[in-house]
């Protein structure tokens, strides 16, 4: 059975609003996580290893820099179906989308989906086209821009990420193997590629090997003046269990997790009393979903490697 501490882990390795992200490290850095929640290396790594043997965390993936591909922006929005019939119609629909990178599904007509562009005009236009196909209800909630990677890729550097993209952990030696070069040298690629920036690791759970554990947002309309103060509120109140917050247009958004499906709405009666909430709405994660392979970026990755 996972512990807070397990899932601040798992956080930490898998979501990109939270610290871990920055770590650029292809075999996940206990000591950096640990520095982070407050728990020692070596109880870092056992706590890991013991949800991969358990299957929760089911493997590591790399994603390449955005901005290798010209994209520039990432905005989130939160569509509204009119029925659970045309949500999972929905859903299915975004694992044929260009730029879509995640979606995320809540108990429910809710969705949110994440969606890559050039501009903020061109994601936008990207939301709009999926909620008029669907005649989905749509709110913007997020906006952020990519950050740049310097680094200039070659055909090497583009192999490597295909051969990475889903087994990010895989060996060197094996690595080297594949590419027909060095184990020196492809200790050294991959590590040039991680500390630039073009390619960052991220884990991904298997929700059905773990039960008890819920994950959930409160979307918290708020006064601007009150934005800093709601957010010590919620850590004081939720401690390691709040794991991520945004605020964009005046509203917050809080991701928190739990281990009953009692604790959310406790979460969000409390949260709605706050000086300064205007208005608090729960959303229950079901699951996080990630077009299916090959995807947008596995053909970008193709089409990089053409042109190299």
């Amino acid at each position: 059975m996972m512990d807070a501490k397990d899932v601040r882990i798992f956080c930490e390795m898998a979501f990109t609003s939270t610290s871990f992200s920055a770590v650029r490290d292809r075999h996940v850095s206990p000591s950096a996580i640990g520095k982070t929640i407050g728990l020692d290396e070596k109880t870092v790594r056992i706590r890991i290893r013991k949800m991969e043997e358990d299957g929760f965390i089911k493997h590591y993936q790399v994603f390449p820099s955005l901005s290798l591909f010209g994209l520039n922006i990432i905005g989130l929005y939160r569509f509204e179906a009119l029925n659970l019939a045309t949500k999972r119609n929905v859903i299915e629909y975004t694992h044929q989308v260009p730029r879509v990178l995640e979606t995320l599904d809540y108990l429910g007509q809710a969705v949110s989906i994440s969606f890559a562009g050039a501009s903020p005009q061109d994601v936008q236009e990207s939301a709009n086209a999926m909620a008029s196909r669907f005649e989905l209800s749509k709110w913007s909630l997020h906006e952020a821009k990519v950050r740049d990677s310097p680094h200039h890729m070659d055909r090497i550097d583009w192999r490597i990420v295909k051969e990475l993209r889903y087994s990010a952990r895989r060996s060197t030696t094996d690595l080297a193997r594949a590419l027909a070069i060095t184990t020196r040298m492809a200790e050294y690629r991959t590590g040039r590629l991680l500390e630039s920036g073009a390619m960052v690791v991220q884990a991904s759970i298997d929700p059905r090997k773990q039960t008890g554990l819920v994950f959930y947002e409160l979307e918290l309309s708020l006064a601007e003046a009150s934005q800093a103060s709601v957010a010590r509120l919620l850590a004081e109140r939720h401690g390691e269990k709040l794991w991520s917050t945004m605020t964009s247009n005046r509203v917050m958004l809080a991701s928190l997790f739990g281990f009953s499906l009692g604790e959310p709405e406790d979460a969000a009666l409390e949260a709605a009393k706050l000086e300064g909430v205007k208005s608090c709405t729960l959303y229950i994660l079901k699951e996080a979903i990630e077009p299916r392979g090959p995807n947008w970026i596995d053909r970008e990755i193709e089409h990089q490697l053409e042109g190299a």
